[in-house]
């Protein structure tokens, strides 16, 4: 009786799936095939985006002097060459800043020259240390506001005769940034930020699994490489910039949009109709001479309607079922076909 149920089990155990198929056998159904292409990447899901610029690489101005009332000419964004006159500064204030400066220039004279007189002494022995230390101390801090203030000086001119306002010139050329909250500006505060040509990119947060392979954002028509990806994290994301915006991509600063993340990695398109699922996990059917291949592969992506997908195969150039899929699939598992 044992040996008899032992005999009946084997006789009930589902047989496994075939791996190929004879094309001959798939009788009338319709059969087309498409040809896998290769790619050194492959696009991800949306991101959000920003055009923006880096830390360090826009310039900040910033007013040494309490400014009662400034007027800016340009708008925002507007691109400025060095040397244009972007603000007319007026006030009182703004008048006591040149009186204050050319009073700092003799202040500083007379401080250089005591400095250097008092330098010989010092390499005769003939004042002692505390005192040269002092005289020192009291030079190179003069010197350091004159070149502080002298820096915002040499951005004024005079306006035209009787004119009482000081206009203030762009120190470098780029896209001019600022906010105009109340109509002065107090002392140390920034006046605008000059963003320099080419200085405007595009910032999306990526995700930590994916940084290392980003390699391109891309939007309409443009696909921008990635300048650099931060090392440090902001919960589950870092940030990622792209090459600079230029020519047909040029965007406006500030300006949000949605653009498609590229990743380097090996893949192969192939029609999302080629795809099945197959023990568990997608497959396709290749196409070998007579017959048909189950290949597993691993689905990356999404694109119109195709997918990206990897495989431990080489599938470039090869080609795939893409019509009466799930029929064949039938006939591969037994349910039988037409």
């Amino acid at each position: 009786m044992y040996c008899l149920v032992i005999l009946l089990s084997a006789l009930f155990v589902p047989a496994a799936p075939a791996q190929t198929l004879d094309i001959a056998d798939l009788g009338r159904l319709e059969l087309r095939y498409r040809q896998v292409a290769a790619s050194d990447e492959y696009p991800g899901r949306p991101l959000a985006a920003r055009a923006w610029y880096r830390a360090g690489d826009a310039l900040s101005l910033v007013t040494p002097v309490r400014v009662q009332q400034i007027s800016y000419l340009p708008v925002p964004g507007d691109a400025v060459r060095e040397g244009e006159v972007i603000a007319r500064l007026d006030g009182p204030e703004i008048h006591h800043f040149i009186t204050e400066f050319k009073v700092l220039e003799q202040r500083l004279a007379v401080a250089e020259q005591r400095f250097n007189n008092n330098r010989s002494l010092y390499q005769r022995q003939a004042i002692d240390e505390g005192r040269w230390i002092e005289i020192s101390e009291a030079y190179y801090a003069l010197q350091l506001e004159h070149e502080h203030m002298r820096h915002f000086r040499e951005l004024l001119s005079e306006a035209a005769a009787g004119d009482n306002s000081l206009l203030l010139r762009a120190p470098h050329s780029g896209l001019l940034q600022y906010r105009q909250d109340a109509p002065g500006l107090e002392r140390g505060q920034e006046v605008a930020v000059i963003i320099p040509p080419k200085s405007l990119r595009l910032r999306v947060s990526i995700p930590l699994a994916q940084r290392q392979a980003l390699s391109s954002l891309a939007f309409a028509d443009c696909k921008l490489p990635v300048a650099s990806v931060s090392g440090i994290a902001d919960d589950y994301f870092v940030s990622a910039w792209s090459a600079p915006l230029a020519g047909t991509c040029a965007l406006l600063p500030g300006e949000r949009l949605m653009v498609t993340p590229w990743f380097a990695a090996r893949a192969y398109r192939t029609p999302a109709s080629a795809v099945m699922q197959w023990n568990g996990g997608p497959a396709v059917l290749v196409k070998h001479g007579d017959t048909l291949e189950v290949v597993p592969v691993q689905i990356l992506s999404a694109a119109q309607t195709d997918y990206y997908v990897r495989c431990d195969a080489d599938l470039a150039d090869r080609s795939v079922l893409s019509s009466s899929v799930s029929a064949v699939q039938g006939i591969l598992i037994g349910l039988g076909g037409e």
